[in-house]
């Protein structure tokens, strides 16, 4: 049976608020992906993801701002919270028989941009 790609992204996040890591651990492809372009991590397999997650130190949630997602993508941005701060992650998924097979993670930081001479720019 597949599951709603929505409820799945959303069972992910809250699974893993709440550092429940069996049912977590269901949600996955034996065979997942997961991939962070900006530091060029990988993780591939169940376990291994699972641990890269539940290893991740200090206290911290994950508070999702935006999802789309059929039954074969999705993605997510997310307000990571931890003892420093707030970031915004986003989150790419793709399933795989009704589990998630792949993740793309994007940690884009607020940069101050560089001067314009363009009347069609606005900061806010």
């Amino acid at each position: 049976m597949t599951k709603n790609g929505e409820r799945m992204v959303q069972q992910f996040w809250d699974l893993a608020n709440q550092r429940q890591w069996p049912e977590f651990s269901a949600l996955l492809h034996p065979a997942i992906v997961y991939l962070v372009p900006q530091t060029r991590e990988r993780v591939r397999g169940r376990e291994g993801f699972v641990n890269f997650f539940s290893t991740w130190p200090g206290a911290w949630n994950a508070k999702v701002d935006i999802q789309i997602a059929d039954n074969a993508r999705a993605v997510t941005t997310i307000d990571f919270e931890d003892e420093t701060g707030t970031v915004t992650g986003i989150s790419f998924f793709e399933f795989t028989n009704g589990l998630i097979s792949k993740i793309v993670d994007y940690w884009p930081e607020p940069y101050t941009p560089p001067a314009r001479v363009s009347p069609f720019v606005e900061r806010y």
